[in-house]
């Protein structure tokens, strides 16, 4: 079977099998960028959330303190 396919067929072979391979690793790296991006965007975010919960528990701390200090 394969002794029936000329030489400069199997150039054009190869080269549909490489261009085929290509286009898989460039979805594939693709993919991974994306991804990246989502989890340096969430990282992001997490800070932001982070800060702001220590911003609410230093307030709380300053009312328990201000409800503590009243005589009773």
């Amino acid at each position: 079977m394969f002794e029936t396919i000329p030489w400069f067929a199997w150039i054009a072979i190869a080269g549909i099998i490489v261009g085929g391979a290509i286009s898989l690793v460039g979805a594939l790296n693709g993919r991974k960028t994306e991804l990246a991006d989502a989890l340096k965007q969430n990282a992001e975010i997490n800070e932001k959330l982070i800060a702001r919960l220590d911003g609410i528990d230093s307030r709380l701390s300053s009312v328990e303190k201000t409800l503590n200090d009243i005589p009773e």
